[in-house]
Order: C-alpha cells, then sequence, then structure tokens
C-alpha cells in the first residue's frame, strides 16, 4: 500500500500567511502616520494580496511532489526575510523626510524580490498541477 506524500511546506506557508498578515497590519498603520508613502504602500499591500492567494492555493494543493516541496522551502524563507525586512523599514522610517529619502527606494526593492518570489511559488503550483 502506498503511503500519501506529506507536506513538507504546510507549516512554513501557514507562517509565512501569519507573516503576511501582521505585515499588511504594520503597513496600515504606517500609511495612517505618514500619509506621503500611501501610493507606494498601496502596491505592496497588493504584491502581498497576490503572494498570499499563491500561498493559499499550494497549501491546499495535495500533490506537490517532495523534491519540489525540498526546492520551494527556500523560496518560502526567503519571502518571510523579505516581511522582515519591510518591517524593519516602516519602523526607521516613521517620519514623512525618512520615507522619502530611504524607505521608499528600499520597499521598492523588496517588492521586486517579492514578485520574484511569488512567480516562482506560482510556477512550482503549475507544475504541480500537470
Amino acid at each position: 500500500m502506498e503511503r500519501p506524500q506529506m507536506l513538507t511546506i504546510a507549516r512554513p506557508i501557514e507562517y509565512l500567511l501569519s507573516g503576511i498578515s501582521s505585515t499588511l497590519a504594520i503597513i496600515t498603520r504606517f500609511i495612517r502616520s505618514v500619509r506621503v508613502a500611501h501610493a507606494d504602500l498601496v502596491a505592496v499591500t497588493r504584491d502581498l494580496s497576490d503572494l498570499r492567494l499563491t500561498l493559499e492555493l499550494l497549501r491546499d494543493e495535495p500533490d506537490i511532489p517532495l523534491l519540489l516541496q525540498a526546492q520551494m522551502l527556500l523560496v518560502l524563507e526567503s519571502c518571510g526575510n523579505v516581511l522582515i525586512h519591510i518591517d524593519t523599514i516602516l519602523a526607521r522610517c516613521s517620519e514623512p523626510a525618512k520615507w522619502i529619502e530611504s524607505g521608499r527606494t528600499e520597499t521598492s526593492s523588496c517588492r521586486s524580490s517579492l514578485a520574484t518570489f511569488r512567480e516562482a511559488l506560482a510556477l512550482a503550483l503549475e507544475v504541480s498541477n500537470l
């Protein structure tokens, strides 16, 4: 009798989904206090929502090969590191001048990384559905 595959990425996905919720709450509070950041951070919230949807689809996918899951762990860890970096940027740039000086640029770099990771996870989801 064949054993069902254990989903090794389930816990990291749950952890990342929790991290996304936390970061979205931080972003909302930040926008309320640093209004000049609104336009920049709306794009980040949209990217995080897209990432959340991809993660939820992966979490619900029962047939992801174990080898693919093992490779996805690094992507999931990297996504978590980007969330931590966003949180750090927002904590450091609590004034509009600091946001304009460095926060905007750093956050844009984070958006680029999140897009790359989301695309990699979406590709993994497509591969698992073949």
